[in-house]
């Protein structure tokens, strides 16, 4: 499939995640309005770690079950009775090897949480009441660590034959699931209307993959059929092993942030969350929409062995993300205070909350750049058959977060945790950028530094339009309605999105020009 073509399903991609994205900035409007940054929030948060994570980590797009799929099943997708047997022994093993794991954690659960919420140094009756609350939001949604896997190999089977729209929507339903049971119940202290919404969204989420499963005809030949030394078995599960692992040990960073935040005043954790959740909002959409058509691709140049194109394709994807993420990053730096106040400060989430949740996203929003590299790099190590390294890079960063939690929190709180996960995803970006370059040599970065250039001064131009505006029209939005708040910023983005743009096209940038081109082709095919 021509680039061109996969540009096309990326933007259709795009749009449908946008979507997703939109439900689930609601379900946060919610949560946050209900729960606020209180403990009962927090709990939830801490014990999604365990759970939730995993739906997103292991069973979503990118993850190690979705990209062990595409890894391998691409290689027999045309040979039906051989891909329903591959599929049919995956589908088994996986779902026996996570339950056994989900029924381990509810066997040390009570350890489990005192590891990953210690609450050192606050009330003992508050550290109780938390380690409850928790407690019970993980028993709650404990089946979410068995569904991870099965909805991973679904997503990837729905890719490997050209289907994208329920992989990539899908993640709407456990967001209408939780703003229902929270309508439903309100139960204000628990919190249990959020835990039985995550599990329900979740088996909704699966259920609905399974008929991209039947139009790819593979229904007719999923059979448990044993094929003596089927080798793509043991590819699935080579590969999946270090992806898995790699996996696992990245979530580790985040089991140490929890420990650190979980010692903080209330509702840390819970501000971090939802900071993390706005850089994941344009973070998700982009990447959703570049990396769900191209890995595809990535995987058939790997195993035909075009390495030359490989690289040309895998940096126009990185250039192509950090030409629509920086603009990003510098409108949150200049509005993010403001924009936080729109979305959430309401009910239970008062300005301390906004204050502390503000000046966690500006530290999050150094890694936005990196945070994309990266990512686009996993993909070629895995395209490339090697999960290895990419967990080798996972590993030395677990190291060095502590190192930087240890020093930054202490004068900065929940700030300076956000600030040494920027850190260390920028470290990550370039050793797995430095490892590449060893296994399939140079990808000829240097050609592409005018470009690189052109772009940072089109998203510098921005940022001093952006103070302008401000200066012109301070955004002080306790004295404005919510309509007149959502006009400002509103405003305010088009105005900066104008100017980086019309930059872009001053300087000849070539990601302007494509959609430029884009646009006017669709213009004159509407005619």
């Amino acid at each position: 499939m021509p680039n061109r073509q996969l540009f096309k399903i990326a933007s259709f991609v795009g749009i449908i995640t946008v979507l997703s994205k939109i439900f689930g900035l609601l379900r946060d409007l919610v949560i946050a309005k209900v729960y606020g940054t209180s403990i009962t929030a927090d709990a939830y948060n801490f014990a999604y770690l365990f759970t939730g994570n995993a739906l997103i980590l292991l069973g979503g797009l990118g993850g190690p079950f979705h990209s062990a799929t595409i890894s391998t099943l691409i290689k027999v997708k045309d040979n039906a009775k051989e891909s329903g047997s591959f599929l049919i022994k995956i589908f088994a093993i996986t779902f026996l090897g996570l339950t056994l794991i989900a029924l381990l954690v509810l066997g040390f659960k009570t350890q489990i949480v005192h590891f990953i919420a210690p609450a050192n140094g606050l009330d003992s009756a508050y550290q109780t009441k938390l380690w409850y609350l928790t407690e019970l939001q993980l028993t709650t949604m404990l089946p979410l660590i068995i569904i991870s896997g099965l909805l991973g190999i679904l997503c990837g089977v729905s890719n490997v034959y050209g289907n994208f729209f329920w992989p990539s929507f899908s993640p709407v339903l456990p967001s209408i699931a939780i703003v229902s049971f929270v309508f439903a119940f309100h139960d204000k202290t628990l919190g249990f209307a959020l835990g039985i919404g995550t599990l329900i969204g979740a088996i909704l989420q699966l259920l609905v993959q399974v008929p991209d499963l039947i139009k790819a005809g593979l229904y007719e030949n999923l059979k448990i059929a044993i094929v003596k030394n089927q080798q793509i078995v043991g590819d699935f599960y080579h590969f999946l092993g270090p992806a898995l692992l790699s996996t696992t040990i990245g979530q580790i960073t985040v089991y140490v942030d929890s420990f650190f935040c979980s010692g903080l005043e209330e509702g840390s954790w819970t501000a971090t969350v939802f900071a993390n959740r706005l850089i994941q909002l344009p973070l998700g959409v982009l990447l959703t929409s570049f990396l769900v058509p191209f890995f595809p691709r990535f995987s058939e140049l790997a195993f035909n062995k075009k390495l030359d194109e490989l690289k040309q394709t895998s940096i126009l994807v990185i250039k192509s993300l950090w030409f629509l993420t920086l603009p990003i990053a510098v409108y949150l730096f200049l509005f993010s205070k403001p924009v936080i106040e729109l979305i959430f400060q309401r009910g239970a989430f008062n300005e301390r909350s906004t204050a502390l949740t503000s000046s966690i996203l500006v530290a999050l929003l150094l890694s936005m750049i990196a945070y994309v590299a990266r990512d686009t790099l996993t993909r070629v190590f895995y395209s490339l058959g090697d999960s290895k390294l990419p967990l080798i890079v996972a590993v030395s960063s677990i190291t060095l977060k502590v190192i930087l939690n240890n020093v930054l929190v202490a004068k900065y709180h929940a700030t300076g945790i956000a600030f040494a996960t920027s850190l260390v995803t920028i470290f990550n970006f370039c050793l797995l950028g430095f490892l590449l370059r060893q296994k399939i040599g140079c990808f000829g970065w240097i050609k592409h530094v005018r470009s690189l250039i052109k772009i940072s001064i089109a998203a510098f131009v921005m940022y001093l339009f952006g103070l302008l505006f401000l200066y012109v029209l301070p955004v002080h939005l306790a004295n404005y309605d919510f309509f007149s708040k959502a006009m400002l910023l509103f405003s305010s983005f088009i105005f900066c999105f104008l100017v980086y743009f019309g930059m872009a096209l001053t300087l000849r940038l070539e990601e302007a020009e494509k959609i430029i081109k884009e646009i006017k082709n669709k213009i004159r095919a509407s005619k």
